[in-house]
């Protein structure tokens, strides 16, 4: 029981939970609202403020234009004969050049009794001529003295006017009155310019200029008769209904604006004893207020989300810790059982290791063995020559000797000495053949030492001249400089250069006309020295594979194929390169590229070089 309580209980805390967030989320979204709402509202009466006391102040210094304008004309000489001497032609002239220069609607001048002597207008449009009614409260100033004004309205919705009227006195005489009307409609286009809805209202209520040309006359505030009770196309006033929000006053104008609400900012003019009120759509102000509160209303969905999140990362953080600490106990058992497994694959490790390393000694001695076999096997192909060419010595020596013995005993030693002359240069051929084959069989040295290229090539022609000259190959050397020193090895370069010479000397064996032409040239301070033969040289389809281990083009028996993979290697060894083109000469072509030995610094020696 005790259980079934626990699990109802943990059932209902995330619903709870969940409650209480929507809630809250609701009360932020609503603070939102209002917050921006205000906000927004006192941002719109600021801009509204602004507006409304440029526009006022646009109305003022327009009337205010014209309000001198009467007094400063009464005292011109020209307008008192004109009242007095009746000039009506003259008088008409002079009101429209005043209502031209001005800017005036309409100006008139008028007898006493009432009478109108001359106006720019026509009687038909001029207001003067339908009677002294509509502006009588002006011209009953103006016989006072004073500057009479009145505003005037218009009739069918017509922009409104004002009428400033002044006595026109000399020597204590009244000649009559001067008059100049005003329209509204400058004022109200300057108006038509603003986004707001802005009118002007008098004393009673009544609109006298406005920028929405169906309120002209009508009431700021409606009566309080209901829509079905007006005449038809009867607004009966500009606001219908008006209300506090926020401290703010905001009214329902009538139609066609009556689909949205408007804040009202009122500014008053005294002089004028009229009022200027400016209307601001407060639309886009609940837009962003509901904007502001479905940001907030997402704010807070993503901070509960967060913290829900960080919630349960919690409560599986510590699931995760509690699954840990059993498997820490299992993982350490495998542990004990992995480092005595890891122990026993150590010994066998260390074992393998030590074994692989002996292999590798092993192959080391044998590649060196095979090196040498490799030398040793170049010299058995050139034994038969060089016994001939060892032979051949021995016995001139046998002849010349001979030759030596009879002539000292015939009493003839000069000749006897040429005789022993010529035997001691043919000893001294055979020891150098001797010395070259000494210095080619004995294993070569790890050292890099500078080493003249046209000594080694000598070497090598040397060495296989009697193969040359049994093959009929006359070996063709090119080299300008014979002092170019290369970093290499006596031995090394001339076992790489005796086997590219085996090599041609064998592809050329059944080869018309045979050739062989070595090439020594330097650039950048790199040595080239090129093989080349008029062999049958090297398909193109191995050509790529001419200096893998045991690859050969020779017949079955007649190579291993490690005599270009041991060049290579040396050459890699010596820091150069080595490799197969086709032959200008139509058969094979080695080039070898080594450093030239002015780049080195030092003093290099080979051991027994």
């Amino acid at each position: 029981m005790s259980r079934k309580s626990k699990s109802d209980r943990r059932s209902r805390v995330p619903s709870v939970a969940l409650v209480t967030f929507v809630v809250c989320v609701l009360v932020v979204a609503w603070v939102a609202y209002q917050l921006s709402s205000r906000f927004y509202m006192d941002d719109l009466q600021l801009r509204g403020q602004a507006t409304l006391s440029v526009q006022s102040a646009g109305l003022e210094k327009y009337l205010d234009k014209y309000r001198l304008l009467p007094p400063l004309l009464a005292r011109r000489s020209d307008i008192v004969r004109i009242l007095a001497d009746d000039e009506h032609e003259r008088g008409q002239n002079v009101a429209r050049v005043i209502a031209g220069m001005s800017g005036a609607q309409e100006v008139w001048f008028q007898k006493p009794d009432g009478e109108i002597v001359a106006s720019n207008l026509t009687a038909a449009a001029s207001m003067a001529e339908r009677g002294m009614s509509s502006y009588a409260d002006a011209l009953k100033a103006a016989k006072q003295g004073r500057l009479g004004r009145q505003l005037v309205l218009s009739r069918g919705g017509r922009p409104a006017s004002y009428v400033f009227i002044t006595a026109v006195r000399q020597n204590n005489r009244d000649y009559g009155f001067i008059a100049v009307r005003v329209s509204l409609e400058e004022v109200e286009q300057s108006w038509a310019l603003s986004k707001d809805l802005l009118v002007a209202v008098d004393q009673n209520g009544i609109v006298v200029a406005t920028n929405q040309p169906s309120w002209h006359g009508e009431r700021l505030f409606a009566e309080q008769t209901s829509r079905r009770d007006r005449p038809a196309g009867v607004q009966n006033g500009v606001i219908e209904q008006r209300w506090t929000d926020l401290d703010f006053q905001v009214v329902r104008l009538s139609p066609p604006f009556n689909k949205s609400s408007f804040q009202m900012i009122e500014q008053n003019l005294p002089v004028l004893n009229w009022k200027v009120v400016l209307f601001a759509d407060t639309s886009q102000v609940r837009q962003q207020s509901v904007w502001a509160a479905l940001v907030a209303l997402l704010l807070c969905v993503v901070s509960g989300g967060l913290l829900w999140m960080a919630g349960e990362r919690r409560r599986r953080l510590l699931e995760r810790i509690q699954r840990d600490k059993l498997y820490a106990e299992r993982l350490e058992l495998r542990v004990h059982e992995r480092t005595r497994e890891l122990s026993n694959m150590n010994a066998l490790l260390a074992q393998e290791v030590k074994e692989r390393k002996s292999a590798e000694k092993g192959l080391q001695q044998a590649q060196a063995g095979l090196v040498q076999s490799a030398k040793l096997a170049t010299l058995g192909e050139m034994s038969a020559a060089i016994s001939h060419e060892f032979n051949q010595p021995l016995g001139a020596i046998r002849t010349h000797s001979e030759n030596a013995q009879v002539l000292i005993e015939s009493g003839k030693p000069e000749r006897a000495l040429k005789s022993l002359g010529k035997i001691v240069a043919m000893v001294e051929r055979m020891a150098a053949i001797s010395q070259i084959l000494k210095g080619f069989t004995r294993k070569a040295s790890r050292d890099v030492v500078p080493v003249k290229v046209a000594a080694v090539i000598g070497e090598i022609l040397m060495l296989t001249g009697p193969r040359c000259k049994q093959m009929g190959v006359l070996p063709e050397v090119i080299q300008e400089d014979k002092s170019v020193e290369v970093i290499g090895g006596q031995v090394r370069l001339g076992q790489v250069l005796m086997n590219l010479m085996s090599n041609s000397l064998d592809a050329l064996q059944n080869q018309d006309n045979p050739c062989i032409r070595i090439s020594v040239t330097r650039a950048e301070q790199q040595v080239t020295i090129r093989f080349e033969d008029n062999g049958p040289g090297i398909a193109e389809d191995v050509a790529a594979s001419v200096f893998d281990p045991f690859f050969t083009t020779k017949d079955v028996g007649e190579g291993l194929g490690l005599g270009l993979s041991i060049a290579y290697k040396i050459i890699e060894d010596l820091g150069g390169q080595l490799h197969y083109e086709r032959s200008q000469m139509g058969g094979a072509g080695f080039v070898i590229t080594l450093s030239e030995a002015s780049q080195a610094s030092g003093v290099f020696e080979e051991d027994g070089s």
